[in-house]
């Protein structure tokens, strides 16, 4: 039995983002054979790559037997227009596909589009992030609870290297992600002025790359000066390593779906603060295993950025709590038994 997992390029020097993480931890631990299919367009000519990808795409169906085909992309008006013709050439091929949604404003948006209705009902299974995506999800498209699967993004703890540990100065901020307004870029910026203000001392490094680039990294230059510093785009091990040198973990986003940076700061035992939305509120509680702080609000963002940094005890307690809380519920062996689960219930159901 054989499965095509297709979504964007999975070099991580090359792509970067919570999907590429999930795609490569599924393909070095599924137990089926497993090929993979890069979707990604590029920066230039899109349009022209995007013809070409779907032509190769539909030659590999033709020339290579498939049972199950794995979609990843995020559940959004962009992604279904330029994913519509792959799911539409496995559905000639009379291939069972998975559509697994890494987030997306149509999970709680309905959308009218033939094109969102068609692959909802064409799928054979449809895999989502949390309860809220499946409730939601569920409602709007009427869809039945057997057809939506949920796995909640998990950590490979053996993928951690292995680190000498070092003192923690408990003043290290880091920033891990897309610099896109929706990330809570203004509220960082705001709050750490008011800290900033009350002259506590702290360092905030910025990883990541994105629209509002340039934006912020001048707000944060002129307000900031010497206690920031961008660090550019890393992965693999930079990646761990750059975590592991921080103490603090701050992604004050606007909607998540869950992000895995989140995770993978808590299974290295950092602090993290983030905003009360949806999502993060079902890994973090509040001043146990994180801090949450209000959606959209500098002010309590610099609050709870106050409280982390003047009290270095709390900071180790709620560490390890952190770090707990990943190895019981987000570890990879439960996401890959279940998707295994999934993948053998459907081959099996599609030889009968």
């Amino acid at each position: 039995m054989k499965i095509l997992m297709t979504g964007p390029n999975n070099d991580p020097a090359q792509s970067l983002g919570g999907i590429v993480t999930v795609i490569n931890m599924i393909l070095n631990n599924v137990s089926h054979e497993t090929d993979f299919f890069d979707r990604d367009l590029g920066s230039k000519n899109k349009t022209a790559t995007w013809f070409q990808k779907v032509k190769k795409f539909r030659r590999t169906l033709n020339s290579q037997h498939y049972d199950l085909i794995h979609f990843h992309f995020s559940f959004d008006k962009k992604s279904v227009i330029r994913e519509f013709a792959y799911l539409y050439l496995a559905k000639k091929k009379n291939i069972p596909f998975i559509i697994h949604f890494h987030g997306g404003v149509l999970a709680y948006q309905k959308s009218n589009s033939f094109l969102v209705k068609w692959m909802v009902k064409a799928a054979t299974q449809l895999i989502v992030l949390n309860e809220d995506e499946k409730e939601s999800i569920q409602r709007l498209y009427q869809v039945p609870p057997q057809k939506v699967l949920i796995l909640r993004n998990c950590i490979d703890l053996n993928e951690i290297p292995a680190f000498t540990n070092d003192t923690p100065s408990y003043n290290r901020i880091i920033y891990f992600g897309r610099l896109h307004l929706p990330k809570g870029l203004k509220e960082i910026v705001e709050a750490l002025k008011i800290i900033k203000a009350q002259q506590l001392n702290f360092k905030l490094e910025v990883y990541g790359s994105g629209p509002d680039e340039t934006w912020f990294l001048d707000a944060l230059k002129s307000s900031l000066g010497d206690s920031f510093e961008y660090k550019g785009v890393v992965w693999g091990s930079q990646k761990w390593h750059s975590l592991n040198n921080s103490d603090i973990f701050l992604l004050p986003s606007h909607g998540e779906g869950m992000p895995m940076a989140l995770l993978e700061a808590m299974a290295l035992g950092k602090t993290v603060v983030v905003s009360d939305v949806d999502a993060f509120k079902k890994v973090v509680i509040d001043n146990e295993n994180g801090f949450l702080a209000q959606q959209r609000s500098s002010d309590d963002l610099a609050r709870s950025l106050a409280a982390v940094l003047s009290n270095p005890a709390k900071q180790s307690e709620v560490g390890k709590k952190a770090r707990a809380t990943i190895e019981k519920d987000y570890s990879s062996d439960y996401y890959i038994k279940s998707l295994n689960t999934v993948y053998n219930s459907l081959l099996n159901n599609a030889i009968r």
